[in-house]
């Protein structure tokens, strides 16, 4: 009798513990159901950047990039509805997963698109538009909303928004400000904005509701603009750290040579980290950047610097060809008495010889004396607009080239500057302000200036031979000089 017992109780545990196998096999291996045969039990951890989310715009006869993470070797998928088909990725062993969507022509109709993982995770987002996607960034003249600041509006924004109620498909995604010393994969702010929706279009850049609103209306498609600005930040913030190494060190500030109110945004690296890098895999069209009020301690390596960071941002994105454009605002006038401000818009100007595919609108026409958020913001963001339509979407009928100087002529004591882009070249003011000439001494004389014949005529008092000529070459300057496309002449400066 004890002898059947204990096989009965042997056989017993034989069961249990089959029966045990037999669950443990329906269990998760290395993170994905056996061949997908049996039922999930363990919870999806599907994610994606809050970017991808609803009222979001994807560029148009491209791909849209979609990532995320899940769990381990999950398999992904993904469905539109401007599409036939599904799209499948498998997630590494560390959950990321990235699928590429092929679009559409542009549409005003709202798509719908699905992620799902075989974990029964999944994500709609709705009121998806296929058009045009730009990536604009830079500091606090980029990030001025349309509210404005503080004792520091921006000039008619009200009336500027209510004429925009018909423009639901303007919409931007404001990168909320951090910082970081590791690459981050989440970005700040969580909602897309809308230009047709008063309270929405008061958060908006100006800078990009502007010029976005221009393109929205002559390009017929919805237009959708990913912003990261931060006030108050250096350029060497903006790239990764790694790439200053190359630099003398008087040619960047280290974290080092920072205060600490300053270190905190504006150290190497940090803010390509924590708003650039998570932004990478976004297929947009190109870039549109105004930076460099902060950089006016060191003005003669900014085009250097800005030529660095684009190559990054370039690389990044596999952009080995540079077909990404890359098109930037020249810093306005604040009165300062210096040349600091000047000094930067030359290296800005010089840059452009050093940034292939890039090109640069001129604000000298808009500054305010007391305020460096100079509250006319419309003039520059439909400039900016207009640049991009003109370079990009090849509306060659909308000028956007300012006079530039084309040569120099020293004749006895008058200087005579010929320009490109000058037709219909004419001053605003008389006499024109802001001129100025260089003596053989190296002494700077205040000087006359006149519009003859398309060229422009200077003379200075006293000065019998000029050895150098420079226009609006201050930090505070306002510019009274216009081709007949309204566009401003930038400062300049020659010698000899």
């Amino acid at each position: 009798l004890l002898r059947t017992t204990m096989k009965r109780f042997i056989g017993l545990c034989f069961a249990i513990a089959a029966l045990a196998v037999g669950f443990c096999a329906c269990e998760e291996v290395g993170g994905e159901p056996d061949g997908g045969k049996h039922p999930q039990t363990t919870p999806s951890r599907l994610w994606m950047p809050a970017f991808l989310s609803d009222g979001m715009v994807v560029q148009q006869n491209s791909v849209a990039t979609f990532w995320g993470r899940t769990n381990p070797n999950a398999t992904v998928s993904a469905t539109a509805s401007w599409r036939e088909g599904e799209i499948q990725a498998k997630a590494d062993a560390g959950g990321g997963w990235k699928l590429d969507i092929p679009t559409s022509a542009g549409s005003m109709e709202p798509q719908t698109v699905t992620i799902k993982d075989s974990h029964n995770g999944e994500i709609v987002i709705e009121d998806v538009l296929v058009g045009e996607v730009w990536h604009f960034a830079g500091q606090s003249n980029m990030e001025m909303p349309m509210k404005g600041f503080t004792n520091q509006p921006v000039a008619n924004s009200k009336q500027e928004i209510a004429a925009s109620v018909d423009m639901s498909h303007l919409r931007l995604y404001l990168v909320g400000r951090q910082a970081s010393n590791v690459p981050l994969n989440e970005v700040a702010n969580n909602k897309w904005l809308k230009a047709s929706v008063a309270d929405e279009a008061r958060s908006f850049s100006a800078i990009a509701f502007f010029a976005g609103r221009r393109l929205a209306k002559e390009l017929g498609v919805p237009v959708g603009i990913l912003c990261t600005p931060y006030g108050g930040t250096r350029i060497e913030a903006w790239m990764p750290a790694s790439r200053l190494y190359s630099f003398a060190p008087d040619d960047y500030k280290s974290a080092n040579e920072l205060s600490e109110s300053v270190v905190a945004k504006s150290a190497p690296g940090l803010l390509y980290n924590a708003m650039i890098y998570p932004t990478l895999n976004y297929t947009v069209r190109g870039w549109g950047w105004y930076q460099g009020e902060s950089n006016r301690d060191n003005p003669y390596s900014y085009a250097r610097l800005q030529q660095a960071m684009v190559e990054e941002w370039r690389k990044a994105k596999g952009d080995t060809d540079a077909q990404m454009p890359f098109y930037y605002v020249q810093i306005s006038g604040i009165g300062k008495d210096d040349i600091s401000g000047a000094d930067v818009i030359q290296a800005q100007w010089d840059a452009l010889k050093l940034i292939p595919n890039s090109a640069l609108i001129t604000t000298s026409d808009v500054g305010d004396y007391d305020c460096i958020h100079y509250p006319n913001k419309k003039v520059p963001g439909e400039r900016l607009g207009d640049l991009i339509l003109h370079k990009t979407y090849g509306r060659t009928d909308i000028k956007v080239g300012g006079p530039l100087v084309r040569s120099v002529r020293y004749e006895g004591s008058k200087v005579v500057v010929t320009f490109t882009n000058g037709e219909g070249l004419h001053a605003t003011q008389s006499p024109i302000p802001y001129v100025q000439v260089l003596d053989s001494f190296g002494n700077l004389h205040p000087a006359t200036a006149s519009i003859v014949d398309g060229t422009m005529e200077i003379r200075a008092e006293g000065v019998d031979e000029p050895r150098g000529v420079r226009y609006c070459y201050s930090t505070w300057h306002l510019s009274t000089v216009f081709n007949d496309a309204g566009i401003p002449l930038a400062p300049f400066k020659h010698r000899r």
